[in-house]
């Protein structure tokens, strides 16, 4: 249902931009006189091919064509209400949409209406399949004011017969008025009287008091001499012209309609949200800058005047669900540290299929536990692990990551601050090699590694990652221990920790690689989980922002830098995109294609201050302008989706990604650190 939502609303979207843009925006088609000596008055197809049908004698039939017309329309209906005669306007499409009630009162007193395309010009100079677009739009635009359609089309110039056929194989009777108003012998009414007695269309154009006077002078003159002013089916003794629209044509009228009287206010609001979203990235990429830059320089001062090292015993929990690839190197690392205090690791397999606690147990290693269970999800595994653990520093690990010989050293450094509950580490991708990891490495080092610098400022880090995170048994204790309330166990732990009074601080020197996915279904499913998780851990702790001390603290910044930079802005980032679209290929804008460039730069400049911050080389740059073809907009789908999703009432279950085992290999052949 989430997919139907958000398929529906895009495609309306872009339908509703796409038909404002081509009825307003798109440069106006050529206007060409009708020349005389062409067929006429009325051209329809028959099984001889082209027939000439002459209106009967001393009938005049005014084609009035451009409107309808807000200040001139209705001056011609009162004249021609006043004579008792009627008329033929053929109408253009957009302005049919923009004033629905004069075509209404068209019909009521009786005139015949015809269309001349969507919007005004020649339409019959365009290829076939634009002639037909703007004969189908502007037939839409005729069912949505009346709920009729018409089966005459206004020709405005010499057209091939080829073009006539066409026409006529659609079903039209084509109107070529033989006279101009403007050439007719208005001084001469002998010769009026002439050209009336044989029967004639005249063409006029419904754009001034010039038309109105015209309109006023033939009737005055032509009527008392006995020529009467019929619309064209009363010339031709035909039935009216106008058919019935069924209901689907309706439906589709209706949203054309809108489309194109309300795609204005559409380009505003997209307008509105454009300069949101950037005020937003350029919002956060200062904050980024100017809080990382800080941070390191604090960091620096740290390392010239270190406080005595902190080396507590450690438990270390390993929650594992079918990770057979990697849990052999993950373990390894774990007891390869250089800590100095026994180190514990507690290997809880949670109900896994494919032999991973017989691999654990095969490295026969005396600092390892392993506890089976039934399959209970990760939040489970991580709370038997908790309470089996013999010491009170515990560090929680996912089951693909792989440590450096000094990360549960670095990890634990804050904790030696009583105030500290949790710390998280700098997470690492090893399977980089390839464009999508090498995609996700950017994101980790550009996006996750720079705002937890930020929010570590500001001390509302809103997540310990579950790749790297250490904890202090009390504030678990605290918090009641790991909460399956949500799909995103890491996030709800922290903010409750934070809540409950303790200090979240991040250690960048604490690095663990981990095994990104390595396919665009796997990653898409992964990031949809930890978007839904996020936004359920946000709506959970919503009341937050009006408490005091630090859980205030993290409702009123941590929270809403949430919502501002992974809820509203990667919704906001489509508008973007459509706003690049719209200007380069819709409205004839290229200074779209100059923001656009502008925005990139910026994410440029700041994911290379990120990498050198994080020690990386730039190399990865490269990918970044891609990254903006595929990668992004598989994020704004993922919050997008997972916004539905909880709009629908829908819940997700935690689930794990199938392992390659290419975080070990990853980190054995290409990791700068030994």
């Amino acid at each position: 249902m989430h997919w139907i939502t958000l398929g529906l609303t895009v495609f309306l979207l872009l339908g509703a931009l796409a038909m404002h843009a081509y009825s307003v925006t798109t440069a106006p088609l050529a206007d060409t006189e009708s020349q005389p000596g062409g067929r006429g008055p009325v051209v329809r197809t028959s099984d001889l091919g082209l027939e000439d049908r002459p209106l009967t004698g001393r009938t005049m039939a005014l084609v009035i064509h451009d409107g309808p017309n807000p200040k001139w329309t209705p001056r011609i209906l009162d004249a021609l209400r006043e004579y008792g005669a009627h008329a033929t306007f053929m109408l253009v499409g957009k302005r049919v949409n923009e004033h629905p009630e004069l075509v209404r009162r068209m019909l009521a007193e009786g005139h015949d209406v015809g269309i001349t395309g969507l919007r005004p010009g020649d339409i019959t100079q365009l290829p076939g399949w634009q002639r037909d677009l703007e004969l189908s739009l502007a037939q839409q635009a005729l069912a949505d004011a009346t709920g009729v359609h018409t089966r005459l089309f206004g020709q405005q110039s010499r057209i091939p017969d080829s073009t006539l056929t066409a026409l006529g194989e659609d079903g039209y009777l084509v109107v070529n008025p033989t006279e101009n108003a403007q050439t007719l012998p208005w001084g001469d009414l002998t010769a009026l009287s002439a050209i009336a007695e044989r029967g004639t269309a005249i063409r006029m154009h419904d754009v001034g008091s010039v038309t109105v006077d015209e309109v006023y002078g033939l009737l005055s003159t032509m009527t008392p001499r006995g020529h009467r002013f019929a619309s064209i089916s009363e010339g031709l003794v035909i039935p009216p012209p106008h058919d019935e629209a069924s209901v689907p044509s309706l439906i589709t009228a209706r949203v054309s309609a809108w489309a194109q009287n309300n795609g204005g206010l559409l380009v505003i609001i997209l307008d509105t949200l454009i300069i949101t979203a950037a005020l937003l990235a350029v919002l956060r990429a200062l904050m980024q800058l100017g809080l990382a830059n800080t941070a390191r320089r604090l960091a620096k001062e740290h390392e010239r005047n270190p406080p005595p090292w902190f080396s507590p015993p450690v438990s270390v929990i390993v929650p594992a669900y079918n990770e057979a690839a990697n849990i052999a190197a993950t373990v390894r690392s774990l007891l390869a540290n250089t800590h100095t205090a026994d180190v514990e690791v507690i290997v809880v397999d949670d109900g896994s299929t494919d032999g991973t606690a017989n691999i654990v147990r095969a490295l026969n290693l005396p600092a390892v536990r392993v506890i089976r269970q039934a399959n209970a999800g990760k939040s489970a595994a991580l709370n038997v692990g908790i309470a089996h653990a013999a010491h009170d520093v515990l560090i929680l690990v996912d089951g693909d990551t792989v440590f450096e010989p000094d990360t549960i050293g670095h990890l634990v450094q804050p904790l030696a601050d009583s105030t500290v509950g949790a710390v998280s580490g700098n997470t690492k991708v090893a399977n980089r090699r390839s464009l999508l990891g090498r995609w996700q490495h950017l994101e980790y080092c550009a996006g996750s590694n720079l705002d937890r610098q930020i929010l570590n400022a500001l001390q509302c880090i809103p997540t310990v990652p579950g790749a790297v995170g250490a904890f202090r048994r009390a504030a678990l204790a605290d918090v009641g221990g790991i909460s399956s309330d949500t799909i995103a166990e890491d996030t709800d732990l922290t903010i409750a920790i934070t809540r409950a009074g303790w200090r979240v601080t991040y250690t960048p020197a604490a690095r663990a690689w981990t095994e990104v996915p390595a396919t665009l279904r796997s990653l898409y499913r992964q990031r949809y989980r930890w978007s839904f998780g996020t936004f359920q851990s946000m709506w959970k702790h919503r009341g937050s922002w009006r408490d005091r001390g630090p859980s205030g603290r993290m409702g009123r910044y941590g929270l809403l830098y949430l919502f501002a930079f992974q809820l509203l802005l990667p919704l906001l980032g489509p508008a973007m995109d459509a706003y690049v679209l719209y200007g380069m290929f819709l409205a004839n804008a290229p200074e779209a294609i100059a923001i656009w460039a502008v925005f990139l730069a910026v994410q440029t400049a700041g994911a290379g201050y990120a990498l050198h911050l994080d020690g990386e080389s730039l190399k990865p740059l490269w990918g970044l302008p891609l990254q903006q073809f595929i990668y992004r907009q598989l994020t704004y789908l993922v919050v997008i989706q997972s916004v539905i999703t909880a709009l629908h009432g829908a819940q997700l279950r935690w689930q794990t990604n199938r392992r390659t085992g290419q975080a070990a290999r990853a980190l054995a052949s290409t990791s700068p650190h030994p």
